[in-house]
């Protein structure tokens, strides 16, 4: 029997047992009694037992239909109370928000938003993932994805949180023993650092990518930073490594008139989740801890 069909038969077992009578249920339920009665027996040809004694004077339940009824109407005020959970307004984040994100700015002006919430809506599970791909949204289940730069078409709800820039910089200790880099082509000379052997500028409002190559190759940021502090090279990093030693002077800024410019960072989410209040809340918390904290940074 198909599952909607034997709730159908579940439904009506149920109502018959309560009122006693076939009459009394198909009333109840709007339907025919010989409606009421076929069903009936579909559900005891399903099952293979009797599930009520009848008389000409009324119905009544048999011991098996006795124990039928009890997990029926139990089962039956689990799905009222899912039901009821469902639908029932709530002005407080709860149940599960799962966020995926990467990279340090995730680490350092995402992940405190989330565990804030955690501890401020102890009714809200959350489940952060750091994934350096670009995760599906949709098919992985997820609630926010944090991105950065332009966005595809697609059909994804985007929300801007941010801006992020990204330095070329290198160490005072480096740069004693070399002449800063005054053009595009000089970094060609240098020892620059990381797991990408080209790097986007801007040059006279156009964009220009250039060459570079160095003796240490990695894709992971903070090893990029550490190597730039010890003095090995020149790197390109993103604000929200290197502005903090930009500004104590543990880096120097080079190349700054070439400069890519700014680019966006979003939270996107699947337009059918713009309105769940878990997204909601945590979106609007997150470019308030943003916003109050870092106004003047592009991470």
């Amino acid at each position: 029997m198909e599952t909607i069909k034997w709730i159908q038969c579940i439904l009506t077992f149920v109502r018959v047992s309560e009122l006693g009578s076939f009459s009394k249920a198909a009333s109840s339920l709007g339907i025919s009694k010989s409606h009421v009665s076929k069903t009936i027996k579909a559900l005891e040809d399903e099952v293979g037992i009797a599930l009520f004694f009848r008389s000409t004077r009324k119905v009544q339940l048999t011991s098996t239909g006795e124990e039928f009824l009890k997990n029926c109407q139990s089962s039956l005020q689990n799905l009222e109370a899912a039901r009821a959970e469902l639908v029932a307004p709530s002005d407080k984040p709860r149940g599960l928000l799962r966020v995926t994100l990467a990279g340090v700015f995730g680490e350092n002006y995402i992940a405190p938003v989330l565990i804030a919430m955690a501890k401020k809506y102890p009714e809200l599970t959350i489940e952060l993932n750091f994934d350096t791909r670009i995760v599906d949204l949709i098919a992985e289940r997820y609630d926010v994805g944090i991105r950065i730069g332009e966005l595809s078409n697609s059909s994804l709800f985007a929300q801007k949180i941010a801006s992020r820039r990204e330095y070329v910089c290198a160490s005072p200790e480096y740069l004693k023993k070399h002449k800063r880099p005054q053009t595009l082509e000089a970094l060609k000379d240098y020892n620059c650092l990381g797991g990408q052997n080209q790097w986007a500028f801007k040059q006279n409002g156009k964009s220009k990518s250039v060459t570079v190559s160095g003796n240490l190759k990695t894709n992971n940021p903070r090893v990029v930073l550490q190597a730039a502090l010890d003095g090995l090279g020149i790197v390109r990093l993103p604000g929200s490594y290197v502005f903090s030693h930009i500004k104590d002077g543990t880096l120097i800024g080079l190349l700054e008139d070439y400069s890519e410019g700014k680019k966006d960072i979003w939270a996107v989410t699947p337009a059918r989740n713009k309105q769940n209040l878990n997204v909601s809340t945590f979106i609007n918390e997150l470019k308030v801890f943003l916003s109050e904290g870092y106004s003047d940074v592009l991470f």
